[in-house]
């Protein structure tokens, strides 16, 4: 099999679309029929504009309203199938993709379209050319693919062949297994899409939500594996109708695609032994910050208050090394390094360590997929880290047993901690990362941590924000160590917007800690003079109203400003800081008895809170 992508997916005209395709390293391309219509040019021009960009057309798609038609319809059907064959030869493509008919004047019966494709096949053969029959999901008469494929089947002619089409199958749920019953042969283009799962209208669901493979939450593997097993060995192609790629930057969307046919392919039983398998993550080895002068006096009175220590200090930068257990913090304010970010951003994490098991094996991993690889060279470092560079530009590191303490001695000398002992920890690792983009950002992200991470993604949910609706979406690896929740949305004044707004650009939003203990954590943050966001009093009553709470417990709860949650698992305490000039802050957490999630249900609550205390600040 080999990677294609249908130009819809883009936004631009056909020459933009055509330039980024090419760029992002596709050979093969799915003309939709729209953009050579709306083509400043003739058929012959546009085709002249596909080679120079060195690419093959695969398809020119879709044409409609075929099958089942009668008199004029029927004969005008087959004039418009003469144009398309004579464009096709201009644009040097042999095969046609007709999708299943929607059209009011049709009628049904298999045997009868079947006879409407033998035809079509007879004139497609004598141009040159083939047709490849797709089930639309929302098909009048044809909308699961065991029936289109029972139409070719009985079409029988060797110019009529079946196209796949992943979205069309899971949307209507439909089995995947009768795809291991269909020669590879007669399987003439595979068309790949993920999506959200959504409760909705299969047309609308289609025409907005569609994402590429890696972006949704529709089993694409399955679907690759009973691909394998028929034989097919043709394009993979994505075709794509996304309200969010219709007005992002064209070279973005095609990179993406370009990434997530690569995932794509690792699938394939053939590339088992050439690709590394996707990385376990084990957690977050350490987080940096990049922070302003101002700014260092109350992160050092945050971090110390729950027991973090200053363990060194940078060879060659103004750079502080901070450390509770085994969660370990950089405070970056070298002017040099930390003022390109500081300029543009203000203070906030600028790079993350990620444990895997093996750093070669992710490296290997991310260059298959075209992530793109931070040699530590480029960002003249002492280190030997390797990471990706995420699109909102901050350094992802994955970091193995081998590398882990050598990066931390190489790079700082260690200090003297004389008040060691007094310091009491309080925090036993970094429970979750939240980030806040864009939505074209959104969904880049959490493509590039899809392919090359072993990850589960969960639902995505809105959160309410007093000012709009907020996406969020939270990958994470099986036992939880490792959980990244990523924010989007199109309202202006969300508590997400006005961070993206703020720092100049997508980004880390908040650090959430987990702590074996939030009261004594929130006493030794309220003594140690750190903010918090106030929650709301009228808050507690309902909550103990809705979970029986004894009043000693709400007492705290309020006293603290600390929000609670209870799933079938357990229970789930959550603590904010005031965020460092509406841009990053601080979560504090505690589980207990294995609570799944990351509260949820108070994320309406945090948002109307921290916009209150922004207004009283």
């Amino acid at each position: 099999m080999y990677a294609s992508i249908a130009t819809v997916c883009l936004s631009g005209t056909l020459s933009e679309k055509v330039a980024a395709i090419a760029a992002a390293g596709f050979k093969h391309i799915e003309i939709f029929e729209n953009d050579l219509i709306s083509f400043d040019g003739s058929v012959k021009e546009a085709s002249a504009l596909i080679q120079d960009n060195g690419l093959q057309v695969v398809t020119l798609q879709p044409f409609r309203d075929f099958e089942g038609l009668q008199q004029r319809d029927r004969v005008l059907a087959f004039d418009r199938a003469k144009l398309k064959f004579e464009q096709m030869h201009e644009l040097g493509t042999e095969l046609l993709m007709v999708c299943s008919s929607t059209h009011p004047n049709s009628v049904g019966g298999i045997t009868r379209l079947a006879d409407d494709f033998n035809e079509l096949g007879e004139l497609a053969s004598s141009c040159g050319m083939r047709v490849a029959y797709e089930a639309l999901a929302w098909g009048k008469h044809i909308n699961d693919y065991r029936d289109s494929w029972e139409v070719v089947r009985q079409a029988n002619h060797r110019a009529v062949g079946l196209v796949l089409d992943s979205f069309h199958i899971f949307s209507r749920g439909t089995d995947l297994n009768a795809i291991q019953n269909i020669p590879g042969n007669q399987i003439f283009l595979v068309q790949t899409a993920d999506a959200p799962k959504l409760s909705m209208d299969h047309l609308s669901w289609s025409r907005h939500y569609r994402s590429f493979p890696g972006q949704g939450e529709l089993n694409i593997e399955a679907f690759m594996n009973v691909l394998a097993s028929t034989g097919y060995d043709g394009p993979l192609s994505h075709e794509i109708f996304n309200d969010i790629f219709r007005r992002s930057d064209p070279m973005q969307t095609a990179v993406d695609g370009y990434r997530s046919s690569q995932y794509l392919l690792s699938m394939l039983p053939q590339q088992q032994n050439s690709v590394p398998e996707p990385v376990p993550l084990s957690g977050f080895d350490f987080v940096e910050i990049a922070t302003q002068a101002k700014h260092q006096k109350p992160l050092h009175a945050l971090l110390g208050a729950v027991g973090f220590v200053k363990q060194g200090k940078h060879r060659e930068m103004q750079a502080e090394h901070w450390r509770c257990g085994d969660v370990q913090f950089v405070l970056n304010s070298d002017p040099e390094f930390a003022n390109q970010f500081l300029e543009k951003r203000g203070t906030g994490v600028v790079a993350l360590g990620l444990k895997v098991d093996s750093a070669y094996a992710t490296t290997k991993r991310a260059n298959f997929m075209g992530v793109p690889v931070v040699e530590p060279a480029q960002v003249n470092a002492l280190h030997s880290m390797v990471g990706m560079e995420n699109v909102d530009g901050t350094v992802w590191y994955w970091v193995d047993a081998s590398t882990s303490q050598h990066a931390f001695d190489s790079a700082f000398e260690s200090l003297k901690v004389e008040d060691e002992k007094t310091a009491i920890p309080l925090i036993d690792r970094v429970d979750h990362i939240s980030l806040s983009q864009s939505y074209p950002d959104f969904l880049s992200s959490l493509l590039g941590f899809r392919v090359i991470f072993d990850l589960d993604i969960a639902p995505a949910f809105d959160v309410f924000d007093p000012q709009g609706l907020i996406q969020s979406q939270v990958v994470h690896n099986r036992d939880r160590s490792f959980q990244l929740a990523f924010n989007a949305t199109d309202a202006k004044n969300t508590h997400s917007a006005r961070f993206i707004e703020r720092a100049k650009g997508s980004g880390v939003q908040h650090i959430a800690l987990a702590t074996p203990d939030i009261f004594s954590c929130a006493e030794a943050i309220q003594n140690g003079g750190v903010d918090c966001i106030r929650i709301p009093q009228n808050y507690y009553p309902d909550l103990q109203a809705r979970f029986g709470l004894e009043d000693a417990l709400c007492q705290k709860l309020m006293r603290f400003n600390i929000l609670y949650d209870q799933d079938d698992n357990g229970v789930f305490y959550q603590l904010y800081t005031m965020p460092i000039e509406g841009r990053l802050f601080f979560e504090f957490v505690q589980r207990e008895n294995n609570y799944q999630g990351l509260g949820a249900a108070n994320a309406w609550l945090r948002a109307s809170a921290q916009q209150l205390s922004e207004v009283a600040g």
